[in-house]
C-alpha cells in the first residue's frame, strides 16, 4: 500500500537536477543509505523503500521513495527519491510533519494549525530535530556532490540550500 504524501505537510523540501545523470538513481538511494548509517544518527533512526503518492482521489502517480524516521520524531519523515527526467537526474527531499488523527484534530482546534502540536516544546528538543535534518539533508547532496563528481561535473555549482529549511518552529 502506497504512503500518500500530502503537499500541505511538506515543511520545506530541496532539489537538484543533476545534468546528463539519468540511469544514476540507484547510486544516489545507495550513497544516501550508506553516508545515513556510517552517521550513527542516535534515536533510532531508520529507513525504508516505500510507495509513495501525492494526495487527491484520482492520484495515480506513483513513485520509490526512501523514508527517513527517527523514533524521537514520530510526526516527522523525510521523504527521498531520485529519477530520470530525460538525459537527466531528478533528485529531491521532502521533510514532512504527519501527526496522527487525534493529535492534527485536537492542534487544529486548540490553535487552528495541525502541526501546533508536533512542534519542539524546547530548544534543546529543537537542536536535536534540527541536526537530524541537517544531517540527513547532508546525506542527500553529499551523495548528489559524488554522484557530479564520478561524471565529471563541478559540484561546486550545486545550490545545497532548500526552501523553507528549518523553518520547524
Amino acid at each position: 500500500m502506497a504512503i500518500t504524501l500530502k503537499e500541505e505537510t511538506i515543511l520545506n523540501e530541496w532539489a537538484t537536477m543533476v545534468d546528463h545523470g539519468a540511469g544514476q538513481s540507484d547510486f544516489i538511494m545507495s550513497e544516501v543509505q550508506k553516508r545515513l548509517g556510517e552517521a550513527k544518527i542516535p534515536g533510532d533512526c531508520n529507513w525504508s523503500v516505500e510507495e509513495v503518492k501525492s494526495s487527491g482521489w484520482f492520484s495515480k502517480v506513483r513513485r520509490d521513495f526512501l523514508v527517513v524516521n527517527l523514533e524521537q520524531f514520530k510526526d516527522y519523515r523525510i521523504y527521498i527519491a531520485a529519477r530520470d527526467f530525460g538525459v537527466h537526474l531528478d533528485v529531491c527531499r521532502f521533510l514532512t510533519v504527519e501527526p496522527g488523527f487525534f493529535k492534527k484534530t485536537l492542534a487544529e482546534r486548540l490553535t487552528g494549525d495541525i502541526s501546533a502540536l508536533s512542534a519542539p516544546k524546547n530548544i534543546l528538543v529543537h537542536q536535536d530535530l534540527r541536526a537530524w535534518v541537517t544531517v540527513v539533508h547532508h546525506a542527500v547532496t553529499d551523495s548528489v556532490e559524488a554522484l557530479m563528481t564520478k561524471l565529471g561535473q563541478n559540484p561546486a555549482r550545486l545550490d545545497v540550500k532548500s526552501k523553507g529549511f528549518l523553518e520547524i518552529w
